[in-house]
This record gives structure tokens, C-alpha cells and sequence, in this order.
């Protein structure tokens, strides 16, 4: 079993009355997202459908444990894919007279053994999404989760909420930046796409260009985001090297215009970041104390019940002692178990980080700063994409190129040329040609 993701949404320190209301709120987001799955009668504790969703067989259970701490409402919905994976779907709702606290965890299981690489593109599940709907402000460990929607940040009163969000100890969660260029972001509605992708993981935050040049003023360009670029920072491991506190990945607007030959890069890109968000949160987050406590109180009870029935030397209660005890231990040891995962992964993120830093740039740059224009000289070919328009000229950005050979004549384009004298700062060019081919928007071969 392959884990691709986990989710926590937190509400404490509620009245009796609230956590009870909320406790019922929960309930029936449950009821009604196993019935858009296709279960007839999502009352029930068991039962199989035809999925509505997944385009195959699907079965549910459902369990309730209830202890002096709390209740515990436990729900695993399995679907069958036709490609012979099963997608499994686990819910733990605990309730206890201040707190309501929800986990999700997603996986998938082949039910056939094959060595060859599975293509996997997990999303945000319908039921949190339902349950971020709800009236309730849901944190995880005191960090309030996102909703799905993303932050505009302006100006320098902007940069200053975001530098403070970006090196606060107390930061929980991922923050991606989404950078404008020349006022706009690479493709329309995209912050608000990410930040959809990203319900319930990370927050997405839009900075203008006034906002980028501070962040670089007071964070350095090693660590910045401008010019169209998008940045994913991780929260603030301590005790490390400052460039280990912001570690992350950073895209720059040429390598997403690169590959964005055929107008799919936006889609591609998602789907990169949603994976390595979903894979990192699918081994971090940690599902709360309660449900083992509540699980825990609940056995102990039943074994009470039992040496009152029992007697006093009976051997059979003796064996359900030895397995009580060496049950939490297990439990213990798995927890510890994922919290060391847990570590592991995050240095070994951090490490890829430095190792993508190293790649994108030379000794003395960063891959953020790779976006800005290199002064060409005579005889250089060099491309340009349109990132947008703008009314009397175009947008552009230098990248490496498309890789087609169906470049054609350009003597029309006006707003074309004017882009490449913005960005270059001349216009000397000895040839400039549009390439056919590409679909994601103008590509340009200039021959200076």
C-alpha cells in the first residue's frame, strides 16, 4: 500500500454545544459524500456500490468507539479501478466535549503484483473540500488550514505580511508564492488554481512586482520570487543554516514557458506540485493522540468487563492483558516510527531543493534570478515566449526553446518585436521568426 496523502482539520477549545453541533455537521458531510459516491443507504455499517466516480466496484465499513475521552467514528471507503488499483478513502472523526478533530488519509493498493511504474495523479478528496465549506475557523497544530482560495499580497505592506508568515517558527503549513510579471501571472486564473489543488495543505499567496523587489531586499535573491516565478516554501525547520529555513523549490517563468509547448504546462505543472505537496503531507501529517487514547480507553473497559466475569487467574484474561499492553506498544512504536519517516523526508527535501539550486544555476546565481534577459551578441539565436499581452506590446520571456523546426516569418508582428526591445533593451535583431508549432502561446526565434 502506497500512501499518497494525508489531511488534518482541527476545531478545540469549543463549547459543549458547539462540538456537539459540529460533531453533527461533520456527520452528514460524511453521509453525503458517501452517497454521491453511489452507496444507497450510507447509514449503514458495511456495504458494496457501483462507484459514480471511479468508474467501478466500490465497498464501505464504518466503526464507532466510544470511552470516557470521547467518541470515535472511523469510515474506509475502498474504490476498484479498471487499471487493478484499489483507491482507499479513511476518515477518523473524534469528538471529545471541547475538540472535534477529522484525519483523511489517502492510498492506493495494486491487486495485481507488476514491476513497472504506476501513473498516479491524486486530488484533493470531494469530503474535506465539504468539510472546509463548513462554518468553522479548522487549524492544523494551531495553523489555520487553507480553504482552496489564494491571497492577493500588494505593495510593501504585502511583502511585510508575507516575510513575517515566511519566518515564523510557528509555521506549520506550505506557502506558495505565485509572482507577477509585468502586472500579470503566467496563465489567468492560475493562483486560484493552485490554490484549489492545495485545499487543505498549503496556503497560495499573489505578490506584485513592488512586493517581489522587497521580499528580494530583505530575504535575498536566493531565496525570492519575482518576475513571474513560483516558489513553494516549506516551514522553517529549526536549529538549521539560515538557507536551510527556506528551503523549497523554486520555478522559474522560463522553465515553465519551456514547457509549455502545446498550452498544457499549467495543467503539467499542477499535477507536479500537487504530487510533491500530497506525497510530503501523506508522511508528516500525524494523526491525533486522541484516536489511539479513545481506542486505548475502549479495550481497557472491555477488559474490565471481563475480570468482572471472570475470574480472578483466569488464563484467558491473563493473554487479553499480555495483548493490551503489547497492542499500545506497537501503536507506540509506529507513531515514533512515522514521526523518524517524517524527518527523513524533510531532509531529504531540503536536499533536493539545494540540488535543483545547484542545477539551475552557476556558482554565483539562483535559479531565480535565471530568469532575467542575458545581454545576446552577434550571431546568437535566442527564444522568446509570450507570457501575455499587454496593449502595445507583448509580454515576453527568454527560454530555452520548443524544440519544433516549423518556424516562419514574423514581419507583422509589432507587438511581437516591441516585447523583444522591452526585454532586451534593443532591437537590432538580424532575423525573428514565429514558430508554428506551439500552441501555449507565441514563440519567437530571434537571430541577432
Amino acid at each position: 500500500m502506497q500512501h499518497i496523502a494525508a489531511y488534518l482539520l482541527e476545531a478545540r477549545g469549543l463549547s459543549f454545544n458547539t462540538a456537539g453541533k459540529l460533531e453533527d455537521d461533520v456527520a452528514e458531510v460524511i453521509l453525503r459524500w458517501l452517497s454521491d459516491k453511489g452507496v444507497s443507504d450510507p447509514a449503514r455499517n458495511e456495504g458494496s456500490f457501483n462507484s459514480l466516480t471511479a468508474n467501478g466496484q466500490g465497498k464501505f465499513n464504518r466503526s464507532h468507539t466510544v470511552a470516557d475521552r470521547g467518541d470515535l467514528e472511523e469510515i474506509r471507503l475502498d474504490e476498484f479501478s479498471k487499471a487493478g488499483q484499489v483507491f482507499t478513502t479513511t476518515l477518523s472523526v473524534t469528538r471529545s466535549p471541547a475538540d472535534v478533530s477529522v484525519h483523511v488519509t489517502l492510498s492506493v493498493t495494486n491487486t495485481v503484483s507488476m514491476i513497472a511504474p504506476v501513473p498516479i495523479d491524486p486530488r484533493c478528496p470531494a469530503v474535506v473540500r465539504q468539510l472546509l465549506a463548513l462554518d468553522v475557523a479548522w487549524t492544523m497544530n494551531g495553523n489555520r488550514i487553507p480553504v482552496g482560495k489564494s491571497t492577493s499580497l500588494i505593495g510593501e505592506d504585502g511583502a511585510t505580511t508575507l516575510l513575517d508568515h515566511l519566518r515564523s517558527s510557528e509555521r506549520r503549513m506550505p506557502i506558495v508564492v505565485v509572482s507577477k510579471n509585468d502586472g500579470e501571472i503566467l496563465w489567468p486564473w492560475f493562483d486560484q488554481e493552485l490554490a484549489y489543488d492545495l485545499a487543505g495543505l498549503a496556503h497560495v499567496v499573489t505578490i506584485d512586482d513592488e512586493a517581489s523587489w522587497m521580499l528580494t531586499e530583505e530575504m535575498g535573491k536566493e531565496n525570492s520570487c519575482y518576475l513571474g516565478a513560483v516558489r513553494l516554501y516549506w516551514p522553517i525547520v529549526t536549529g538549521g543554516s539560515a538557507a536551510a529555513q527556506f528551503s523549497g523549490s523554486v520555478w522559474t517563468a522560463s522553465a515553465l514557458l519551456s514547457s509549455d509547448h502545446d498550452g498544457k504546462g499549467a495543467l503539467r505543472f499542477r499535477t507536479t506540485l500537487r504530487r510533491k505537496v500530497m506525497s510530503v503531507a501523506a508522511l508528516t501529517v500525524v494523526a491525533p493522540i486522541e484516536i489511539r487514547q479513545i481506542k486505548s480507553d475502549a479495550a481497557r473497559s472491555r477488559l474490565t468487563e471481563l475480570e468482572e466475569r471472570a475470574t480472578a487467574n483466569s488464563e484467558e484474561l491473563e493473554i487479553a492483558k499480555m495483548y493490551l499492553v503489547d497492542n499500545e506498544q506497537l501503536k507506540a512504536d509506529l507513531a515514533q516510527a512515522k514521526i523518524d519517516i517524517a524527518v527523513l523526508s524533510s531532509r531529504a527535501e531540503a536536499a533536493e531543493s539545494a540540488l535543483e539550486q545547484i542545477k539551475g544555476a552557476g556558482p554565483d546565481a539562483h535559479p531565480a534570478v535565471a530568469d532575467g534577459p542575458t545581454e545576446p551578441k552577434s550571431g546568437d539565436i535566442r527564444y522568446y515566449k509570450k507570457a501575455h499581452s499587454k496593449p502595445a506590446y507583448d509580454v515576453l520571456i527568454e527560454v530555452s526553446g520548443c524544440g519544433h523546426t516549423s518556424w516562419q516569418s514574423a514581419s507583422k508582428a509589432e507587438k511581437a518585436k516591441k516585447g523583444v526591445e522591452k526585454l532586451v533593451g534593443r532591437g537590432d535583431w538580424k532575423n525573428i521568426q514565429h514558430c508554428g508549432a506551439c500552441t501555449g502561446g507565441g514563440m519567437w526565434k530571434v537571430r541577432w
